[in-house]
């Protein structure tokens, strides 16, 4: 039987949690175990090139590092240096792109028109009025609520309906607290970000270099489920997964949403490769005929590699809402008063049966969080760790 002794604390989980609190720990002098069920380390977020072609693939989906932490942003970048890289999302309808979150230019496209600001403004405003709705009591009535029926149900209504996998009127109010709209030429995704870019070398390698440290032991393909009564009871773990999954969903399984991915190399020269010549990274797709939400073209992230850009060949992945199933991968929380409910009883269940636990990580906090607040979060929490 493994020997767990020598160490001082096992992290379950290779994402930028998990690496954070390892990094910092082995920083302290102690060791640390780092135990990951996949064959790669940094998590969702995991990327590696491709040889044939300099193409940094985005094996979950694509992920732009954006911040405005600065902490977040000194610590990250002793590992990694980012490009000037600046994340634009076009929205595709009637094959037509629009700029995306909803601005000035969004407006005067959908509605044929050439108003300026503060004229645009009033015009959503009086499309909003138009439906009379005071109260709304779901998701539709909302949206319509805040920008009109056309804007909604243009850029708002199908996207949703796709990625929820039900109908708009079956979905919450709350889950559209707003809907952002520029009265301005600004087509910048993060627009208040203070930083963000790609890293040069991948999500990978910054992962790979967090834990290089003779302090850390890193073991892929490892369950920890599996393994778990082997580890002594009063050695500390932070375990970034499902509390559902590690305690054999006792009380239910906690709803998430899941995705699913298909990819294919493209010549940028022929029909089927036309949608990478546009020359966007990513473009969200609005109408209901199309099932999938985004199509992902990953070479156009590498701007600080000119030969990888105009290179004809690209990686094209369209990306699917999908149900999630037990065992299978999480990819959103389904927020909610029930199902935050359900997630503080297992925690609670937890604390009773193994006190040595303690939850980190998206999964682990059953939260949404992008990659900065995972470590912010993870940096917090190191703060408080008595080892």
């Amino acid at each position: 039987m493994e020997d767990y002794s020598k160490f001082d604390l096992i992290v379950v989980g290779a994402g930028f949690y998990g690496a954070t609190v390892a990094n910092k720990i082995a920083g302290r002098g102690k060791k640390v175990l780092v135990l990951e069920r996949r064959n790669h380390v940094a998590g969702n977020a995991y990327s590696y090139r491709d040889e044939k072609t300099g193409i940094e693939i985005h094996k979950y989906g694509s992920h732009i590092f954006h911040t405005e932490d600065e902490e977040v942003w000194k610590y990250i970048t002793k590992f990694t240096d980012f490009n000037d890289y600046v994340h634009t999302v076009p929205t595709r309808h009637d094959g037509k792109l629009y700029p995306m979150p909803i601005n000035l230019d969004t407006i005067n496209l959908l509605y044929g028109t050439n108003m300026g600001p503060e004229e645009a403004e009033k015009f959503v405003a009086e499309e909003a009025e138009k439906a009379g709705i005071k109260n709304p009591k779901n998701f539709e009535e909302k949206g319509i609520s805040l920008v009109g029926e056309k804007l909604y149900t243009t850029f708002i209504k199908n996207y949703s309906e796709k990625q929820w996998s039900t109908s708009a009127t079956n979905l919450s109010a709350s889950i559209l607290s707003r809907i952002p709209v520029r009265y301005s030429h600004d087509d910048r995704y993060f627009m208040t970000a203070k930083h963000q870019g790609i890293p040069v070398n991948g999500y990978g390698k910054i992962v790979e270099k967090m834990l290089e440290n003779d302090n850390i032991e890193v073991r892929l393909n490892v369950d920890f489920i599996a393994v778990m009564d082997e580890i002594p009871t009063d050695l500390p773990i932070v375990y970034c997964g499902q509390v559902d999954e590690l305690l054999d969903y006792e009380l239910g399984v906690l709803p998430y949403r899941s995705l699913k991915f298909e990819a294919e190399w493209v010549d940028e020269r022929t029909e089927d490769g036309a949608d990478s010549k546009l020359g966007h990274a990513v473009i969200n797709e609005a109408d209901a005929d199309v099932a999938y939400t985004r199509t992902h073209f990953y070479k156009y992230y590498q701007i600080h590699e000119p030969e990888v850009l105009i290179q004809p060949r690209s990686y094209t992945v369209r990306e699917y809402p999908a149900d999630f199933v037990r065992g299978g991968e999480a990819y959103y929380p389904i927020n909610n008063a029930e199902n935050e409910n359900l997630y503080n009883q297992y925690v609670e269940l937890l604390h009773e049966r193994y006190p040595n636990i303690t939850l980190g990580g998206r999964l682990g906090a059953y939260q949404y969080w992008d990659m900065d607040k995972a470590i912010r979060n993870a940096l917090d929490f190191v703060e408080t760790l008595e080892i």
